[in-house]
């Protein structure tokens, strides 16, 4: 099962994201950009599954800008490259649509189950 860890909306957990992809890599299962358009993007890291079916999935919340420049989705891929990892990009509803951020995640769950990104439920 899941479990949706925000690291924050796009500020300087940015720098957190970069020692999560450089430390982590052996625990990191894949890495997912949520895009809405033009309006902020949302980054997972999905980590492998832990004792318990437990999968952490660290998240920036609406915090990639897709509008000029877009620094952070350049650091992002940059940090990616380096540990091999490849970006799965997916458009999806704005998170808006939906009343709460935990509803979105739901959601977002169903379509990464849906696409076997992540397992499952047992």
């Amino acid at each position: 099962m899941p479990k949706y860890i925000e690291i924050g909306r796009g500020y300087a957990e940015i720098f957190e994201l970069e020692q999560l992809i450089q430390y982590n890599k052996p625990r990191i299962d894949k890495a997912i950009l949520l895009t809405h358009g033009e309006t902020p993007a949302t980054f997972l890291l999905i980590m492998q599954p832990a004792r318990d079916h437990f999968q952490a999935v660290y998240t920036i919340y609406k915090g990639i800008s897709m509008s000029e420049p877009q620094k952070k989705l350049s650091l992002i891929k940059s940090w990616l490259k380096d540990a091999d990892i490849q970006l799965v990009t997916f458009d999806t509803k704005h998170p808006d649509e939906f009343y709460e951020p935990e509803q979105y995640y739901q959601y977002i769950t169903g379509i990464l189950r849906l696409n076997h990104l992540i397992p499952n439920m047992l």
